[in-house]
């Protein structure tokens, strides 16, 4: 090897180690806005986040009242359930998660929409075994969903979220 060559080597090897540097730097920025919301300041009073809350869950409470509790023996029930809601459940979510929360209570909710990610994937597991035609999958996914369920409830309870989240 020349020392050109060596030369290019270092210049691009310092490069990509500035890129991961700069890419390393972003993701921990976009960790701290996830954690602490778009800016440090208290945010709005608890009583004013549950209002805005209040005001996401009515339209998408009513929406999901309409829907029939599946009964669990029958995976046919559980998937046409699971269908009709699951688009209504997410979205709510996403409007929830999008409003900015009392600084006290940010960490808390950061693990509480932990929790429902982690439901929702349950029943988007529920419907990928349906498409397969696995009931049995179909089975346990909805039934880890439904026991999952009172951990996530307790967690919202501490936090003032009222359950179920509209």
């Amino acid at each position: 090897p020349t020392e050109e060559w060596l030369l290019r080597v270092v210049r691009r090897r310092a490069a990509l180690n500035g890129a991961a540097v700069a890419v390393l730097a972003a993701a921990a920025a976009s960790a701290v806005y996830l954690v602490f919301g778009p800016n440090s300041e208290a945010g709005p009073t608890r009583a004013e986040y549950f209002e805005r809350v209040a005001s996401v869950c009515s339209i998408y409470g009513p929406k999901l009242d309409r829907i029939r509790p599946p009964d669990a023996s029958g995976a046919g029930d559980v998937v046409a359930a699971i269908r009709l809601a699951l688009p209504f459940v997410k979205a709510q979510e996403r409007g929830v998660k999008a409003l900015e929360a009392p600084r006290e209570l940010r960490t808390k909710l950061a693990r509480w929409f932990v929790l429902q990610e982690r439901r929702i994937a349950m029943l988007e597991k529920a419907l990928r075994a349906a498409r397969r035609q696995d009931y049995l999958a179909v089975g346990v996914a909805y039934t880890d969903f439904t026991l999952s369920g009172p951990e996530t409830a307790r967690l919202g309870e501490q936090i003032g979220v009222p359950h179920p989240p509209c």
